[in-house]
């Protein structure tokens, strides 16, 4: 592959270049902080180098796991113990009080709990939380309940166990995979799960990543990923299912983490943790059907994500969560098609490159079509989850064209129109007196923000342009408030405004 940067003539040790020309294939100047390639590039801007002779892969995992470690220990140095313990032991009918407010705190979790990738029966959970010791959720699944509950609670009494339960959580899913409970896999992925989330949300991403990795290798070490697979599933470490509600939490599961690892990676630019390069990692299990809907007796199925790519009909596929993968797929394919473009390829890489462009873009158009009729109408004063599957398709398409902004008409008039497109699904939500909106919603206004700022320098379209970043910006100003990795995306959106302004 050919490369047009002066970095051509700049020869590196082996080793030396960063992790994205690497990734990448291309030539690396090893200019540092940030390389010339990630400089010039919009998909690549986190340029990372790690020492020679380090494993990449092994290096993170060690940094992250040092990361937690280290917290956890600041964490116990700083908490009394012994509140946690009376707060949690306390459920007596003895103490009315504690009892009350563990009703509260996971009345505050169970309300949001869909939109932070709860995947669990939630009738069950709420009614396994008031059993005995023996039957109740892990010590995992409930720290990490009771956290999210308290996190989202506007009582000063509430939050003020926050760090607490923090520690807790951070502890007992650590050591989740060695307890006995019966349940202890699955409800460690989504402990897993919403400690990512959680994460994510307080703008700590190393660990938000962390989280990630571990739930990624858990349904992937349950062999989630081939359930009622045509070639069957293979050995697992899971009993079988006792109830179409418990399959349904597996396949629940594993989409929920595959949402979760295609956004995130998408947005660092690192690869994918689901690498479906042969058939014992390509995912065969059917997409998520609503809570009381139960698959076939004999329903078996393969190359979920493959069939969804070619426009293979389907059977099922039409949940909210079904159609919040798809879009993850569209958006994490779109990403990494566009970002492969660059000047001068040769001929036969540039027909294997518009080949997979234009085949992407009718799948992301077809798919933007079909969301109308499959999905419940927008019109609401709160965000959902489809409000998310929407923003990420349009996004997607903005991915796919932003290479060619500046070169192409057609490409600036499709990112313009899924940029308002994509502004109008929150127009009826009052951000600022939302409670929750899934972080991953920043990352999604970053980009749309950062390509209308490009594109207001054009006399075309300036005006428009203006001001749809007005709005964007003004829907982050409104929910930074309670997210700080929103609020840290808006701050980076204001450094480039206020730089593009004075160019």
């Amino acid at each position: 592959m050919s490369d047009t940067s002066s970095s051509s003539k700049t020869h590196l040790p082996k080793g030396s270049a960063c992790m994205n020309c690497r990734r990448r294939k291309i030539k690396c100047d090893g200019l540092r902080p940030v390389c010339s390639p990630c400089s010039s590039s919009d998909a690549f801007r986190d340029c990372e180098y790690v020492e020679r002779g380090t494993s990449s892969k092994t290096q993170a995992l060690e940094a992250q796991i040092a990361v937690l470690e280290n917290r956890i220990q600041e964490l116990e140095q700083q908490t009394d113990f012994s509140q946690f313990h009376h707060f949690h032991d306390s459920q007596s009918p003895t103490d009315p009080f504690s009892f009350q407010l563990h009703e509260i705190i996971l009345r505050s979790f169970l309300h949001h709990c869909s939109e932070i990738g709860f995947f669990l029966d939630q009738a069950r959970f709420a009614d396994s939380a008031t059993l005995p010791n023996v039957m109740k959720p892990s010590a995992a699944l409930l720290s990490t309940a009771y956290l999210w509950g308290i996190h989202l609670s506007d009582s000063g009494e509430i939050l003020a166990y926050e760090e607490v339960f923090l520690a807790r959580a951070l502890q007992s899913t650590a050591q989740e995979l060695s307890s006995s409970h019966p349940q202890r896999i699955i409800q460690c992925i989504q402990a897993e799960v919403l400690l990512a989330h959680y994460f994510f949300r307080k703008a700590r991403m190393l660990e938000g990543r962390y989280h990630t990795c571990s739930a990624v290798s858990l349904v992937l070490s349950a062999r989630l990923h081939k359930i009622r697979s045509v070639e069957g599933g293979g050995p697992s470490v899971l009993p079988p299912p006792t109830d179409y509600i418990e399959e349904g939490e597996r396949i629940k599961a594993f989409w929920t983490v595959f949402i979760l690892d295609n956004c995130w990676t998408t947005a660092d630019g690192s690869p994918s943790n689901f690498l479906c390069t042969s058939p014992d990692s390509r995912i065969d299990l059917p997409w998520p059907l609503d809570t009381q809907i139960q698959f076939p007796r004999n329903y078996q199925t393969s190359h979920t994500i493959q069939r969804f790519l070619a426009n293979q009909n389907e059977d099922h596929g039409t949940s909210a969560l079904a159609l919040h993968a798809k879009a993850s797929v569209l958006f994490e394919q779109a990403s990494r098609v566009g970002s492969r473009f660059r000047l001068g390829m040769p001929q036969q890489e540039a027909s294997r490159f518009f080949a997979s462009f234009t085949s992407m873009e009718r799948v992301i158009q077809r798919f933007i079509e079909s969301l109308s009729s499959v999905q419940v109408t927008l019109a609401s004063n709160a965000p959902s989850p489809s409000f998310m599957t929407h923003i990420l398709a349009h996004a997607s398409m903005i991915q796919l064209h932003a290479p060619f902004l500046s070169r192409n008409p057609a490409s600036r008039g499709r990112i313009l129109s899924h940029s308002r497109a994509a502004i109008q699904v929150l127009g009826n939500v009052n951000v600022s007196s939302t409670p929750f909106l899934d972080s991953f919603i920043g990352v999604l206004w970053g980009i749309i923000a950062e390509i209308l700022i490009k594109e207001s320098r054009s006399s075309t379209s300036a005006s428009e342009s203006t001001r749809l970043l007005g709005e964007v910006m003004a829907l982050m100003s409104a929910a930074g408030p309670q997210s700080p990795f929103i609020n840290a995306q808006l701050d980076k959106i204001r450094h480039l405004h206020a730089g593009s302004m004075n160019q």
